[in-house]
């Protein structure tokens, strides 16, 4: 469903005090509708559109400010709308427009060296992420969940019709690692998870990382969590360089300690998930998650 550009034009006068000229759409908004737009002032913002049940985004601001203090650099929140559209409430999010583009987008232009600054930056970003202490109000809480056999027993069925039986087995066994992960304990979710900190959501300028986007899944978590989201999804080659993403995060504390080896345990509870969605990965996506799971569960 796509927003009418009188709503649109609507909000941004009473946020900003200024009809819009024209829209662009902006790649990378996920299960949003995301547009850059110029107002009648000259100014340009983005807005970012959520099509729910309730109101959404407010938490998103809320942490965005938190990280922002805490030297991660996020959009400024100039103000936040909600507008009833049908059986649907419109969240509007009108935001500070940042320079650059993401690093996914980039990437095939940089050199080795680049790419590895850009790592380093990425994991000093994530560890001030990691430094603010949420304070159980807001956000998305991401704990780590017990695999459902019922799910597991269909994903190893699918995957096995498709892959063959060593990626059933593979399945199998990773849900049997995060099972005798959860019976030891789990972890405390004493830091701020950001929920999306992949390639696409960091926005590059003259060498540096100059935004962190993406804030609507954010909560308390383990720090583990966005190192093992990372290691998943992050697409090649970038998953295979979290060595590098480490020693950024090194700058300001120590990753092994901060995740308190409960990486693997999120890596895999990461790749079921993906795993059972209802709309397919992509073949390559799939292949990454089996691979994942059959590293970490035969430690």
């Amino acid at each position: 469903m796509k927003t009418p550009f009188s709503m649109i034009d609507t909000v941004a006068r009473s946020v900003c005090g200024h009809g819009v000229v024209r829209t662009t759409s902006l790649a990378g908004g996920g299960m949003n509708e995301t547009y850059r737009a110029e107002l009648a002032s000259g100014r340009v913002v983005v807005v970012r559109i959520a099509h729910q049940d309730a109101p959404w985004f407010g938490d998103e601001a809320h942490l965005m400010t938190q990280a922002r203090a805490a030297g991660v650099p996020t959009p400024e929140v100039f103000g936040l709308e909600h507008r009833e559209y049908g059986d649907d409430v419109l969240s509007f999010s009108v935001q500070e427009l940042l320079p650059g583009r993401s690093l996914d987008e980039i990437l095939p232009l940089l050199s080795d060296h680049d790419v590895e600054q850009l790592l380093l930056d990425a994991g000093e970003k994530m560890a001030r992420v990691h430094s603010v202490v949420p304070d159980g109000e807001h956000g998305i809480p991401h704990p780590l969940r017990h695999p459902e056999s019922h799910t597991v027993a269909a994903v190893s069925r699918s995957l096995g019709e498709t892959f063959g039986p060593a990626a059933a087995a593979t399945v199998e066994r990773g849900a049997d690692f995060l099972c005798e992960a959860i019976a030891v304990g789990v972890p405390s979710l004493s830091a701020l998870g950001q929920g999306d900190f992949l390639p696409k959501n960091l926005l590059v300028d003259e060498g540096a990382i100059v935004g962190v986007l993406d804030w609507e899944f954010a909560g308390p978590a383990s720090p583990a969590f966005d190192l093992a989201r990372w290691e998943v999804t992050a697409g090649e080659p970038l998953d295979d360089q979290i060595d590098v993403l480490r020693r950024g995060y090194e700058r300001i504390t120590s990753p092994k300690e901060a995740a308190d080896d409960w990486t693997a345990a999120f890596a895999i509870d990461w790749s079921l998930e993906l795993l059972a969605w209802k709309n397919p990965a992509s073949q390559a996506q799939i292949r990454r998650c089996i691979e994942v799971i059959d590293r970490f569960a035969r430690r």
